[in-house]
């Protein structure tokens, strides 16, 4: 009797599965979205830049040149797969100025750094040197110059590099000259840090750490805070705005669907009429006209959680070239939104049949 009456008003039905399967696909969406996109999205900003620093608890430890100090370090660098770029800093002289020297291999300072604008290109091999801009500004130098680095420790040996490019970073780096080993193998390091992009914010430093302090480490991770607080803010404004946009959608479909199913009962009000005068009680009307919307509202619910995914899917991997993970969750969440969104639309069709007099109805008033 429901599948009759559904084919029946083939219209109103066509436009009300419309407006409620778009708002499932919506629904569907959304919640896909805000479950998987946080990873997703968390993935693509770990790419753009370090949200830690890790550091010597000791620097005398590492003065006494102590080789096995980074070792743990570099071992769980390894076994949790994260990006990681060890600088080893040295003060030299180049052209009787006292210059930072940075040494970093070429392939991790690139991927931990993509934000420098380098005019130019990177240093790739042993003989060639990043510059800063402050330092290129101070010593008037420019790509494609070479340049002759003094150690402190014994003016007279003399390390010549070949300037790839000038980078501009906005911060401290611009002071430094990257090269990728130091000019003299017996040359120790002043200090030495890791740059690291670690998932998971301060939750995973605080992991990363503990681990750290279990193998009895000297290392110690510190959090980039800024960047930290920059991540989250620019996450939860995503979510904000993936809330407001799905109750603005649920408020239009209820808006829509309300019309269509008030026109619906109107159409039919000589049906409803013919129902009660045979005897029909208002109970049984009220469950007739409920079971029509939840019948529409599990349709709508199936078809709009496939393409919900599917639009998912599509955005997803345009946006972070990435393919989306389906998730169960969804369905359920949808199912009971739409329902409750027809059963919401619903009762105002059953309060506007409840009003229909039979006699006037059949009359055709």
């Amino acid at each position: 009797m429901v599948r009759e009456s559904l084919l029946e008003n083939i219209r109103v039905t066509g436009w009300t599965l419309v407006a409620l399967t778009t708002s499932a696909a919506l629904v569907a969406m959304f919640v896909t979205m805000s479950f998987d996109l946080e990873r997703k999205m968390t993935r693509t900003l770990r790419k753009l830049g370090p949200n830690a620093v890790a550091s010597p608890h000791f620097l005398s430890a590492e003065r006494e040149g102590n080789l096995d100090l980074w070792k743990e370090f570099e071992d769980l660098v390894n076994r949790e797969n994260m990006a990681a770029a060890k600088l080893s800093l040295e003060v030299v002289t180049v052209r009787g100025k006292p210059i930072v020297l940075a040494m970093s291999d070429p392939g991790e300072l690139a991927r931990m750094t993509p934000y420098w604008f380098v005019s130019g290109d990177r240093a790739r091999a042993g003989s060639e040197c990043l510059v800063g801009k402050r330092v290129a500004r101070l010593l008037t130098l420019e790509p494609g110059m070479s340049i002759g680095v003094h150690s402190t420790s014994d003016s007279n040996e003399v390390t010549h590099y070949t300037i790839t490019g000038i980078i501009v970073s906005g911060d401290e780096h611009e002071d430094r000259i990257f090269v990728p080993q130091l000019p003299s193998p017996s040359l120790k390091p002043r200090l030495t840090y890791a740059l690291l992009s670690v998932p998971g914010g301060e939750e995973g430093i605080e992991r990363l750490n503990a681990a750290l302090h279990k193998a009895q480490s000297a290392i110690e991770i510190k959090p980039l805070r800024e960047i930290l607080h920059g991540e989250k803010s620019t996450l939860e404004k995503m979510d904000l705005l993936s809330s407001i946009a799905l109750l603005a959608v649920l408020v239009l479909t209820v808006l829509g669907v309300s019309s269509a199913l008030l026109s619906r009962v109107v159409e039919r009000r000589k049906e409803f009429a013919l129902l009660q005068a045979i005897g029909a009680t208002k109970r049984s009307l009220i469950g007739f006209l409920l079971l029509e919307g939840v019948v529409m509202g599990a349709a709508a619910s199936i078809g709009g959680f496939i393409l919900g995914t599917l639009i998912s899917e599509i955005m997803v991997r345009q946006i972070f070239h990435v393919s989306v993970t389906p998730q169960v969750i969804a369905f359920p969440i949808t199912c009971m939104i739409i329902l409750g969104v027809t059963l919401l639309t619903s009762s105002a069709g059953v309060i506007r049949a409840l009003k229909i007099e039979p006699a006037l109805a059949l009359r055709g008033e």
